[in-house]
């Protein structure tokens, strides 16, 4: 964290990589760059010591006051960021960042963004908007600071959600957005569809995956959310099948080819075509080892107790 911090922008704004090097210097990359809040919130309540929150907490104050400034909007941050967001990095959804479903090269070199895309990425931003708010408001509790600021800021983050990414008439997620699956996990993640159009929302993820043999086609931010978020709204089913896929793109699938560490992509090696390119081929990345939480939480049931953070207070619950 204290590279993080040396490494913040005179804005506010953090970058991608930290310390800054050669690659991933551009700020306002949104779901990397809130690791400057996720990273001391999930130490503190893995801990539950407020150290880390003292230490990080003008740094965050900071950010988050830019975010909240910026909304991670597209037209915002593009002076910052170059007009590129990394998003659910390498997923299989339309819009994906890696595969080129979301911008193309103009004559002159220059990154255009579908608007379908931008849409995508400011609903995103929008949510981590959200979350780095909701981060802020618990930390400051905790730490005998004000919480009067992001309780304001999270009611506005979500009144901005919902006026321009839901349609008003049936609350439902727009049009463009209600045949993917990582949008349809951060709506119920965060509480913004209710009622009918929760349970239409949920009805139309179950379908999805279905569709797709039930695999997922989420990236990056989609997989971070996926199993608890099944979990959490009734889905605890859905959720013990997708880490027991062998299809491509699956867990297994990458185990079947040799795995023995999370990769970035699930077939960043295969035993019929051997490595894939060179120039994006990590293979100990942590995006997708999020499930091992998920393991360890759900199906051997062993939480922390939100109330009392580290650990002090066990709560055994396995669903079966």
């Amino acid at each position: 964290m204290r590279d993080v911090r040396d490494s913040q922008y005179p804005s506010g704004a953090l970058p991608g990589v930290a310390p800054r090097a050669q690659y991933g210097n551009e700020p306002m990359r949104f779901g990397w760059a809130d690791a400057g809040v996720i990273v001391p919130y999930t130490v503190w309540r893995h801990f539950g010591d407020t150290a880390i929150i003292e230490e990080n907490w003008a740094m965050m104050e900071k950010y988050v006051d830019h975010v909240n400034e910026t909304k991670y909007d597209f037209e915002a941050t593009k002076a910052e960021n170059g007009g590129y967001e990394w998003a659910d990095w390498v997923s299989f959804e339309k819009y994906g960042t890696f595969d080129g479903h979301a911008w193309k090269e103009g004559p002159n070199g220059e990154l255009l963004v579908y608007p379908e895309a931008r849409a995508y990425w400011n609903y995103l931003g929008a949510c981590y908007w959200l979350m780095d708010a909701q981060m802020m408001e618990t930390m400051a509790a905790v730490a005998d600071k004000s919480i009067a600021k992001y309780v304001k800021m999270k009611a506005d983050a979500r009144a901005y959600l919902k006026a321009n990414f839901f349609e008003k008439e049936d609350g439902l997620l727009l049009k463009i957005f209600r045949d993917m699956q990582t949008p349809a996990l951060f709506a119920l993640k965060l509480g913004l569809v209710e009622g009918e159009a929760k349970a239409k929302t949920i009805a139309a993820l179950k379908q999805n995956f279905k569709a797709h043999g039930d695999c997922l086609q989420t990236g990056f931010l989609g997989t971070s959310i996926l199993m608890d978020t099944l979990t959490e709204n009734g889905m605890t089913d859905l959720a013990y099948t997708r880490p027991l896929q062998h299809n491509f793109p699956s867990w297994l699938y990458s185990v079947d080819q040799g795995a023995t560490t999370i990769w970035e992509r699930w077939n960043s090696y295969t035993v019929k075509d051997g490595f894939g390119s060179v120039g994006m081929n990590s293979f100990n990345h942590y995006a997708y080892g999020v499930v091992a939480a998920w393991i360890y939480k759900t199906v051997a049931g062993i939480a922390s107790d939100p109330t009392q953070p580290g650990f002090r207070n066990i709560v055994m619950a396995p669903k079966p």
